[in-house]
């Protein structure tokens, strides 16, 4: 499998390793995990130590954005590298398996750049827990502040934990009054995308970097990280001249790979918040990534 950045950049992964490893082999075991659920909210407190400009540069080059957006700043959807031990932290305190935990859906605030050789300060909360017939769903949040304890994003994740038999859900008819869309950008995903953007970030979940685990798995390949879609369609979709504010989107098809040609749509008009509907298409028409984001406006770029 081809690998596109050096492996020295695994120490900077080694807290995600292990608070990730370490949350899965407990919360997998029934004897480990927690035998109940906490009073909710539960807050944790986390600081991240300044990361590497040569890491964060090579992140921002696999996301494809211009080259000099992030001059002096860290993209908010790395995330998926500095806020990721914090998420797992709070979701292996409820009892449930996380080897079988699916990503849902995320929504992020921005309220000011990341700044670039700063420290981070990490407040997060696991929210709510509800059980289902077929499903548990967990709700965590992550606020993200600047060395000066200024608020700069607020993450919220949305995951679920099998549970039983699913039920089967029915398809829904194609409304007649569909919304109109516009492509603002494509990107393809290659076979070898999950082990490059685990290099980036740290995770290093076997479906997305071991071949072998993605042939045996009922996608019979590797799937992207859905947090990698939303780097480069969030990308694309500035690239096209818009800042984005705030997103909210869910997952709703695994991407298999390699993928090409994927294309990123917005909606033609925004509603009247200001929301602008996107999403995530295949060349076969499927989606794999719903929602909308926020623009910001003139006098909060200047």
């Amino acid at each position: 499998m081809q690998l596109d950045y050096p492996v020295k950049y695994l120490v900077h992964h080694l807290a995600n390793i292990r608070s990730m490893g370490m949350a899965a082999v407990r919360n997998a075991n029934p004897v480990t995990r927690p035998s109940r659920l906490p009073a909710l909210p539960v807050h944790l407190e986390q600081s991240v130590r300044p990361m590497s400009d040569a890491l964060v540069n090579s992140y921002v080059e696999w996301s494809g954005a211009d080259t000099d957006r992030y001059d002096g700043e860290i993209p908010p959807h790395f995330c998926s590298h500095f806020a990721m031990p914090m998420l797992a932290n709070l979701g292996s305190l409820a009892p449930y398996n996380l080897l079988a935990l699916l990503n849902q859906g995320l929504r992020m605030e921005i309220h000011q750049p990341l700044p670039r050789g700063q420290g981070l300060h990490l407040s997060g909360s696991l929210m709510d827990v509800s059980v289902e017939p077929d499903r548990v769903r967990i709700h965590t949040q992550v606020r993200v502040s600047t060395a000066a304890r200024e608020m700069a994003m607020v993450i919220d994740s949305y995951s679920t934990v099998p549970q039983g038999k699913s039920k089967s859900k029915k398809p829904t008819s194609k409304p007649a009054d569909e919304e109109a869309f516009t492509t603002v950008g494509r990107w393809s995903a290659e076979f070898h995308d999950g082990l490059n953007f685990a290099m980036l970030t740290g995770d290093f979940n076997p479906i997305h970097t071991w071949p072998a685990v993605g042939r045996r798995s009922r996608f019979k390949t590797l799937i992207l990280h859905g947090f990698g879609q939303l780097a480069r369609t969030h990308e694309c979709v500035q690239n096209a001249g818009y800042t984005i504010a705030a997103l909210d989107v869910r997952w709703i098809k695994p991407l298999t790979l390699p993928n090409a040609d994927l294309a990123v749509q917005v909606g033609t008009k925004a509603d009247f918040e200001g929301w602008r509907s996107l999403r995530l298409m295949a060349q076969d028409g499927s989606l794999h990534m719903v929602g909308r984001f926020l623009e910001r406006s003139l006098e909060q770029r200047a």
